[in-house]
């Protein structure tokens, strides 16, 4: 059984929002996509995002929004889990009964190869729908984090990528990577050595971007960013 990544583990999703998407929802590659273009006259640039194991919550949707706008890109955000995420009721995963629905998720429906294959036919079908768009890129949040980095090694239809509060970190997708990747740590993405090893593989290549958000907790720029705390939102609007 697949192992419930730690960060992941400490606190629950947020769910008192209400946010009003400013997107619509569309088919592509088999899957339901949130699209959101902000409002450019002519879509030179896309992104592709990918989101936290709990799915397509509004913090995510906003995020989502905001990137579109200021990018004046289109964002899809494909339903990787079909409408069926990981249950907010199980986390934080501190009992065996929760445990193992996690790791039975993770295994399963999460399970990340098959998710990158996914990513890679949305991104060519989003190619093929959008003609105007010049470059491809995509970003990911905890679980989706390492969808982007096993997307963005050779061959990848991406120009960059990159991820927010990542999950499940390997040295070797690191090594992997063959185009500008951004990396936003928070205080709380692993074993110190690994955040340590991971961001220095990051670093030797200038290319990359990598920057700790030392007061942000795992999940702050997803299911778990609570709008309730000023610096959360401060924050979650400079990632």
């Amino acid at each position: 059984m697949a192992e419930v990544d730690k960060a992941c583990c400490s606190l629950p999703a947020v769910t008192t929002h209400d946010y009003k998407p400013k997107g619509t929802y569309e088919e592509l590659a088999g899957l339901r996509v949130y699209i959101t273009t902000g409002s450019p006259s002519t879509i030179t640039r896309g992104l592709i995002g990918v989101y936290d194991i709990f799915g397509l919550m509004p913090q995510t949707i906003q995020g989502a929004d905001l990137l579109a706008e200021s990018l004046k890109a289109v964002v899809l955000v494909p339903d990787f889990f079909k409408g069926e995420p990981l249950p907010l009721s199980i986390y934080p995963p501190n009992t065996e009964e929760k445990k193992k629905m996690a790791g039975e998720f993770i295994a399963g429906t999460a399970e990340v190869g098959m998710n990158t294959t996914k990513l890679l036919d949305i991104a060519k079908e989003a190619r093929e729908k959008y003609g105007s768009v010049e470059g491809w890129g995509t970003y990911g949040l905890c679980w989706g984090g390492k969808v982007t980095a096993l997307a963005s090694g050779p061959g990848t239809p991406f120009k960059a990528s990159g991820t927010a509060h990542p999950g499940r970190l390997a040295k070797e997708d690191a090594e992997k990577l063959t185009i500008p990747y951004c990396c936003l740590f928070s205080k709380e993405d692993g074993t110190p050595e690994l955040v340590k090893e991971y961001e220095e593989v990051l670093r030797a290549k200038k290319v990359n971007e990598v920057e700790t958000y030392g007061s942000m907790h795992h999940g702050w720029m997803g299911a778990r960013a609570n709008f309730e705390s000023e610096e959360n939102v401060k924050e979650f609007e400079r990632g």
